[in-house]
């Protein structure tokens, strides 16, 4: 992971977080898997580091069960 890359603090962390929700919020149900695929690409970018982004995407996904076929 890049470790020069600067951090949030709290704060800055839950605004970024409260104006995320607010977006998907606005955009609605159907579109939110949308804005979400599309910020975790932008921020996959961003990042630059394909180990950083792999471990960020195992550790997204630790603890949580597939989805059921119906």
């Amino acid at each position: 992971m890049n470790t020069t890359a600067p951090r949030l603090t709290d704060t800055e962390l839950d605004a970024a977080y409260t104006q995320f929700c607010r977006h998907m919020t606005a955009l609605g149900e159907a579109q939110a898997p949308l804005f979400m695929a599309r910020f975790a690409l932008l921020a996959m970018h961003r990042i630059g580091d394909a180990a950083a982004v792999q471990t960020l995407i195992a550790q997204a996904a630790e603890d949580m069960a597939p989805a059921q076929a119906a």
